[in-house]
């Protein structure tokens, strides 16, 4: 991958994430706490620019700019939510994910973020990282999955579940500016990650937590957006309009 660097006489490059409601906000906080400051001029997109709630109830985001008022972006980011599900029913969210993706430097995301790329043929033939319960919906949606934290394929970077976006900031930083700027931001941030458990991914789970944690999901879905399943299928049955030209 050719790296794209940053320097003084550089003009920032444009970093957008697009925000919707319902989203995670760890999967934004986590990787800008790394990245602002850094020689991006980050943006937070929307409809509009009234504050967006998130899924934690005490907490919102505000947007900088509307998909009206921006037409291009070096790096595109799409981030996730525990029930991604409403907003792929948005069609001009997906219409300018598209627009804009087709021209950018580097298409990202973060958790089930990746969906919304696979939905308008980003990811078509890119291996590709998700939250781990949405890796069928990923493949449905005609992704290569991965079960990689990080997924660098080409100018696709994709990152797991929630925490991973902590992971997905470094590599974004390792590969944009430099390993040294990577480094420096993971030690002032201390990111030395030692969990209590080893129950972070399916694979080292025990059999009984996953089981927990995928009924807690499915009820989620099923409570949140009964038609799911329905708007999967007509999610996958739109990726034709989205066609290059």
């Amino acid at each position: 991958m050719n790296k794209e660097k940053i320097t003084s006489e550089k003009k920032d490059l444009i970093f957008a994430f697009v925000l919707f409601p319902g989203m995670t906000p760890l999967d934004i906080v986590g990787p800008v706490t790394l990245l602002q400051n850094q020689g991006f001029t980050i943006e937070y997109v929307w409809h509009n620019k009234q504050p967006i709630s998130t899924e934690i109830n005490c907490l919102t985001l505000t947007p900088t700019i509307t998909f009206d008022e921006l037409d291009a972006v070096d790096i595109l980011c799409i981030t996730g939510s525990h029930n991604p599900f409403s907003a792929l029913k948005d069609i001009k969210m997906l219409k300018w994910i598209h627009k804009v993706g087709q021209r950018a430097k580097y298409i990202t995301s973060v958790c089930n973020g990746s969906l919304f790329l696979a939905a308008v043929n980003l990811l078509d033939n890119y291996e590709s990282s998700t939250h781990w319960s949405c890796n069928e919906f990923l493949a449905k949606l005609g992704a290569t999955v991965s079960n990689e934290r990080i997924t660098i394929d080409r100018n696709r970077i994709t990152g797991g579940g929630v925490t991973a976006g902590i992971d997905f900031g470094l590599h974004i930083l390792s590969i944009i500016k430099s390993e040294t700027d990577a480094k420096v931001m993971q030690l002032l941030t201390q990111y030395d990650p030692q969990p209590p458990f080893q129950s972070g991914n399916p694979q080292t789970a025990e059999p009984e937590i996953v089981k927990i944690a995928c009924d807690n999901i499915k009820t989620s879905f099923e409570t949140e957006t009964p038609d799911y399943l329905e708007i999967l299928k007509r999610t996958i049955e739109r990726k034709k309009d989205f066609m290059d030209n």
